[in-house]
């Protein structure tokens, strides 16, 4: 494996544009790699489909919290991927793809890979607390709050007024979330992986990336949520496949935003 960059603290890298059409060729490309680190991919998918069936068994009898916790896992999502990032590295270098020393992948930049996932972290538990503040408010004393099963809670949820300010509330409060989480997340966790640069110059770079390309990303967004979304639905057995294809997607999504060679 290549030996990792040492740069100076707050270097500017370029960023490049890139059109809608590269959408479903980042898609394809993340096929690609499933299909060159089926193994390894599938070993990735079961851990985050594990971790998805345990959001539902925590939250069994309360639908609402596990939308929240869903939206959080979401937030978390640009970390969680740092060892399929690495996955992509090591093909893209000609490197043996190897999980466990994929695993082991936070060493290659360890104090600003921790500090991006403890700034996500936070991100995440202050979601947790104001999706429960929204919960409180609008579903308390509520046919909504009374329903212990995922239909139930949505079919309660759609036929009522205060269900539908309820949808209105929590997704307009999970969307700020969302934006800080996805303009950081774009380059910072791949560009973290590949050189030793400061965690400001790849939250600066992602952000610079985004505003450079803000209608694709906006597209690339919904694309993710639509996918990972979906993967959760099934008890989250879609995640096996669904959290590699748009991890490996977003390490070529990177590639083509951010000049770093």
């Amino acid at each position: 494996m290549q030996s990792i960059s040492t740069e100076q603290p707050f270097t500017e890298y370029p960023v490049r544009q890139v059109e809608l059409a590269n959408i479903p060729k980042w898609l394809r490309q993340g096929a690609e790699d499933i299909k060159a680190n089926p193994w390894s991919s599938l070993l990735y998918g079961i851990i985050f489909a594990l971790v998805g069936m345990g959001m539902s068994v925590l939250s069994a009898n309360n639908p609402g919290f596990f939308m929240a916790e869903a939206a959080g896992f979401m937030l978390w999502g640009p970390f969680l991927a740092l060892g399929l990032y690495d996955l992509s590295l090591r093909r893209e270098h000609g490197d043996p793809v190897n999980f466990l020393k994929s695993t082991l992948a936070l060493k290659r930049n360890p104090v600003n890979l921790l500090l991006y996932s403890a700034m996500l972290g936070v991100l995440v538990l202050l979601w947790l607390r104001m999706s429960s503040i929204v919960l409180d408010i609008f579903l308390q004393d509520t046919a909504v709050a009374e329903q212990h099963s995922y239909i139930g809670f949505m079919a309660a949820l759609l036929g009522s007024k205060m269900g539908w300010l309820f949808t209105l509330s929590f997704m307009s409060v999970g969307l700020l979330f969302a934006v800080v989480s996805f303009m950081t997340g774009v380059a910072t966790v791949p560009m973290l992986l590949e050189r030793k640069v400061s965690l400001v110059t790849a939250l600066n770079t992602s952000i610079r990336a985004i505003l450079a390309n803000w209608k694709v990303m906006l597209a690339w967004a919904a694309t993710i949520a639509v996918i990972i979304g979906a993967g959760l639905l099934p008890f989250s057995l879609g995640l096996i496949i669904a959290m590699p294809l748009i991890s490996y997607a977003s390490w070529h999504a990177y590639r083509d935003m951010v000049d770093t060679r």
